[in-house]
């Protein structure tokens, strides 16, 4: 028998470009620097990394062949401020949980805040609080960051 828990993640991230960008870069440009390591399957070249912002959107990669993930639906958004998006994951994957994300951008002079908080509710092992905390770290603090500052997407490093 197992218990739930709950796990309470947040980070904060000062990115070099103004909000419109960086929200961009968040919602319609999710699949321009959404790492390759970050997918659960499909040919790299053929897949793609998608979020519909809207209330009932979805936050899901797709293949080729007709295969995916959905990752996430939005619950609630406020356009250029605000993305609440709900997600599940399966036991094969560390679960079965379920996720509430939320990201916030506020202005900082020329530059944004990017406010990310996760609650992860059910089966979480210490194993997948470590991975969760530094896989979000990477995809914001280094990849969406360095395609928003224009440098290089370094390599994940598992």
């Amino acid at each position: 028998m197992s218990t739930a828990t709950i796990v309470d993640l947040e980070m904060e991230v000062r990115i070099a470009a103004p909000v419109d960008k960086v929200w961009q870069a968040l919602t319609d440009d999710i699949g321009a620097w959404w790492p390759n390591e970050f997918y659960t399957g499909g040919d790299s070249e053929t897949r793609t990394y998608t979020l519909e912002a809207r209330p009932g959107g979805r936050m899901f990669e797709q293949w080729k062949n007709g295969g995916g993930t959905l990752w996430g639906t939005v619950v609630s958004l406020d356009p250029g401020k605000m993305l609440q998006v709900l997600g599940s994951s399966f036991p094969n994957w560390g679960g079965p949980t379920f996720g509430f994300g939320t990201w916030t951008l506020e202005s900082a002079g020329d530059d944004t805040v990017l406010r990310f908080s996760e609650s992860t509710m059910g089966r979480v092992s210490d194993q997948t609080k470590e991975s969760k905390a530094k896989g979000w770290d990477f995809l914001f603090e280094k990849a969406m960051k360095s395609h928003l500052e224009g440098r290089p997407i370094p390599a994940w490093e598992d």
